[in-house]
């Protein structure tokens, strides 16, 4: 598994403010903490945390300014 995150995706974390980025850190926490107790189906053996991170990142809901 490649646990390297692309310079895109370290961009896209960087433009998130403090408080979407503690939001998408509680998401990534939550997904982890239900997957270790078997409460969600396995991932794709495919997918890697850098797919993970985007798929966070874009299913934010979008903050008005």
């Amino acid at each position: 598994m490649n646990r390297s995150i692309s310079s895109s995706t370290v961009q896209m974390l960087k433009e998130l403010d403090n408080e979407a980025l503690a939001s998408c850190l509680f998401a990534a926490c939550d997904l982890a903490l239900r997957a270790a107790r078997g409460n969600m189906e396995v991932p794709p053996e495919d997918m890697t945390a850098e797919h993970l991170l985007r798929q966070l990142i874009t299913d934010m809901p979008k903050r008005s300014e």
